[in-house]
């Protein structure tokens, strides 16, 4: 077992830790690069916006928008299991990656012209396929919109309701606060009362947020995938999805949490081989996952050998888009699998994030080769394709404006930062009080509590 950080261990209650936020001058040099790439974001964004409807020009966005789903949006998540385990080594990572429900906002904002470029599920007599059985009522663009839009609110809440004893202060400060302000910062008084229904509650909050979350999956990648690539069926690829997700979400944490321990010492303090060794056994099980959804999807198209399938997976797979598939078998599996395979990288949190960069790195290519062929298809209603389409590359505003979304989602987190108080102070002094190192003959061990 992997000691925790001593500053994690050494909190006391009598003076309690408060937190504090990471001081980011708007002078720095991280700062000042990020918010150039913010801005180069938004500009893309607006370029694009001169297109609408035309669906080919946002076969790109809606790969770095489900990448942005992918990652950033499913990363609050692992909070929840964390907390459903009670495991003490994700306290200090626990506001870290809850702060992420801030820039997945942005998701909402880019996914509203992709959902507008979508094809109508009927034309000149012909249905395309389609998830909605003929439903009527707004899809696929209200019905998805709605759905990610609950999503992301439940995440800003869950945000939210474990920030509120960290940012409210003692009860002097709350009653002096506006009738509007008591509200938003739920009256807290810190009551008995009051811990048992934010507990409960977040709870539940966090419950509906996987619920949604694996829902908004499934019809995303249905309406802007599947549904626009004549012959490509397949009923694992949502679970697949949502697999590679928490993959990438893992990715993204560690490497947060490594230049967190690198350049913030009042958070980084409480980081270390802990962390790493936790998350590296759910990289390294995840990306195994990845590999049996991957060969249990494509096994079915393997011996049913319909020429309509084969040909999609042709297209995002084996010939068409070979390029980002080997760069995402690459990053996602191969070379972590025979990375993570060894303690000292798994147990390392710098070795741990090159190796998460490389996840990234393939779950971007993975997100193209599954969208971009998608929504770049000629005819989405026929019922196969006639010959394997060319490969549509991307131009200059397209590469931009990945970068630049890319961008505006970390200046986004570099904000929340610099305003919320990171880690967890109640949930750290909690843990110090269920943590004791005490002396066992010869040797120093951890005792760990069990609140209930």
């Amino acid at each position: 077992m992997i000691k925790p950080e001593r500053a994690g261990l050494t909190l006391t209650l009598r003076p309690p830790f408060r937190p504090s936020t990471v001081p980011i001058r708007r002078s720095s040099t991280l700062a000042v690069l990020v918010g150039m790439l913010a801005a180069l974001g938004i500009a893309m964004y607006v370029i694009k916006l001169f297109s609408w409807g035309d669906r080919a020009e946002w076969a790109y966005p809606a790969a770095v928008t489900m990448f942005v789903l992918s990652t950033v949006t499913s990363a609050p998540l692992v909070a929840f299991a964390s907390r459903m385990a009670r495991g003490y080594w994700g306290l200090p990572s626990r506001r870290v990656v809850e702060l992420f429900a801030l820039p997945s906002l942005v998701s909402f904002v880019l996914l509203i012209p992709v959902l507008g470029a979508l094809p109508p599920f009927e034309q000149d007599g012909v249905t395309r396929a389609n998830l909605w059985f003929g439903f009527s009522g707004g899809a696929p663009f209200l019905t998805d919109a709605l759905a990610v839009s609950v999503m992301l609110l439940a995440g800003s809440a869950l945000m939210w309701f474990s920030a509120v004893p960290d940012l409210a202060g003692p009860p002097s400060r709350v009653r002096g606060m506006p009738r509007w302000k008591r509200v938003l910062f739920l009256n807290w008084m810190g009551t008995k009362k009051q811990w048992t229904v934010l507990r409960t509650s977040m709870r539940w909050i966090s419950a509906f947020y996987l619920m949604t979350y694996v829902f908004v999956t499934m019809i995303l990648t249905t309406d802007l995938g599947q549904s626009l690539l004549p012959g490509w069926r397949s009923g694992i690829f949502p679970a697949y999805h949502v697999i590679t997700s928490f993959q990438g979400s893992i990715a993204l944490i560690v490497i947060t949490l490594y230049l967190l321990k690198r350049f913030a010492p009042n958070v980084g303090q409480f980081i270390g081989d802990e962390q790493a060794a936790s998350f590296g056994k759910l990289l390294l099980a995840l990306t195994l996952l990845w590999f049996y959804f991957f060969w249990s999807d494509f096994l079915l198209v393997w011996y049913a050998r319909i020429p309509s399938e084969v040909a999609a997976v042709q297209t995002n797979v084996a010939i068409t888009y070979i390029g980002p598939f080997l760069i995402a078998f690459g990053g996602q599996f191969l070379i972590p699998f025979l990375l993570l395979i060894f303690n000292p990288i798994r147990r390392s949190l710098p070795r741990l994030a090159i190796v998460s960069a490389f996840v990234l790195t393939g779950l971007l290519m993975d997100r193209v080769r599954l969208f971009v062929p998608s929504m770049s298809s000629e005819n989405p209603f026929a019922h196969s394709l006639a010959q394997l389409p060319a490969p549509y590359y991307p131009n200059a505003i397209d590469i931009l404006y990945v970068i630049g979304v890319i961008g505006l989602v970390a200046g986004i987190y570099l904000w929340a930062l610099s305003r919320i108080p990171t880690p967890g102070g109640w949930e750290m002094r909690e843990g110090a009080m269920y943590r004791r190192e005490q002396k066992f003959m010869n040797a120093d061990v951890l005792v760990l509590a069990k609140p209930d």
